[in-house]
């Protein structure tokens, strides 16, 4: 059938053939335009799993199908021949079947008498897979109903998404090699520091923008419209194929920052009994935030965007040598700003409420003021901070 200018083919295949494909073209490299690879064994796919198993029969009548797009679609009488295919919706049904279809040792399979019968359609996309984002996007949107789908799997197979895996591959963090994992998958790589895509984001807006913006739903960091995305993995008016180096490496070093900051943190607020401390501490991104403001104290002028590249290997250890020192001294002032803002609105806001504090527009504002008017007339000036 033609659907627009979209040429589609709409057939029932047996599982079998599913899982025959899934092996021979290359396994998960099947599901490379999909905004997401298999997410795991949650308990939707276990059931897709079990419904193939225990009702083959009705998997037709359960299961939404498998939506497809290739590069050139020719129908014959006996066979359909496709090139380039490739899964944009269904790769938890293909997963799931092949799951399904494993046997051990003597084991019969599960499918003597019954196999299941999917639903595929196969669409042709003559002009290649770049064209087709916006049909991939809303494919994925209206038709996945079994997983929820959320607007950062719309970004996962941006340019920049995939420049910035190659520029992290460079880094070895701790003796580890780093994979930026921009896609929610169920085999992230072995053995890696592994940077994901949204703590990534959360990490580079809390710290460069404000946190409270995302504080309600994270889908305005992926927003490329009207929200946060552009501003991340962008210039702030467009999002860039590929990532400059200074901004990389920028940014590299607000996610280690944030890291290390986020474990220190923790730590600390475990150890911490005064009550307003620990909740003013709840949220590392309002941390984040603060921790930039003495940033700028330390560095005028832009030049803390120049000290954070220096760190974009991540090599450097809270507390430790003269940049972990400088580092905690950072924190803590940071942290002085935040509880002390808090503090203050709790005493003076009859209408207080925690959860609000953290949400409000004015919450920046008024950490900034904090830090401004109390906290940094008392800090050491920059020349008898550590050296960095």
């Amino acid at each position: 059938m033609d659907a627009g200018e979209f040429r589609s083919t709409i057939m029932a295949l047996d599982a079998q053939q599913i899982v025959g494909a899934y092996r021979a073209l290359g396994r998960d490299s099947l599901f490379s335009l999909n905004i997401r690879n298999f997410i795991g064994n949650t308990a939707t796919n276990k059931k897709i799993v079990e419904t193939a198993r225990s009702n083959p029969d009705k998997f037709f009548l359960f299961n939404n199908g498998i939506s497809c797009i290739c590069s050139r679609l020719h129908v014959a009488e006996d066979k359909v021949e496709v090139e380039g295919l490739q899964v944009i919706n269904g790769a938890q049904t293909v997963k799931a079947l092949v799951n399904a279809a494993r046997t051990r040792g003597s084991e019969p399979s599960p499918w003597l008498r019954d196999t299941p019968t999917i639903l595929v359609r196969i669409t042709e996309i003559p002009g290649g897979h770049g064209q087709s984002q916006k049909l991939r996007d809303q494919v994925t949107e209206f038709n996945n109903t079994q997983n929820v789908v959320k607007v950062s799997d719309f970004r996962s197979n941006d340019t920049v998404q995939e420049h910035l895996k190659e520029q992290f591959k460079k880094i070895v963090y701790r003796g580890r090699p780093v994979a930026y994992v921009p896609k929610r998958t169920d085999r992230p790589p072995k053995n890696a520091e592994l940077i994901r895509l949204e703590e990534f984001a959360k990490s580079i807006y809390a710290f460069m923008e404000e946190p409270i913006a995302f504080s309600g739903a994270t889908a305005f960091l992926f927003d490329d419209l009207s929200g946060g995305y552009n501003r991340i993995f962008g210039d702030g008016e467009v999002k860039w194929e590929k990532m400059p180096d200074d901004e990389f490496r920028l940014r590299a070093g607000i996610y280690w920052l944030s890291k290390e900051l986020g474990t220190y943190m923790r730590e600390d607020r475990a150890r911490e009994i005064d009550p307003d401390i620990k909740a003013a501490l709840e949220r590392k991104w309002v941390l984040m935030y603060a921790t930039r403001k003495v940033f700028e104290h330390y560095f005028p002028n832009g030049k803390w965007k120049d000290e954070l590249r220096k760190t974009y290997k991540g090599d450097w250890t809270l507390a430790e040598d003269n940049k972990g020192k400088l580092f905690l001294q950072i924190y803590k002032a940071a942290k002085a700003g935040v509880v002390t803002a808090y503090r203050n609105s709790k005493k003076h806001d009859p209408e207080f409420v925690h959860r609000n504090w953290m949400r409000s527009k004015e919450t920046p504002r008024e950490i900034a003021e904090v830090l401004e008017s109390i906290i940094f007339p008392a800090l050491p000036p920059p020349n008898q901070r550590f050296a960095s």
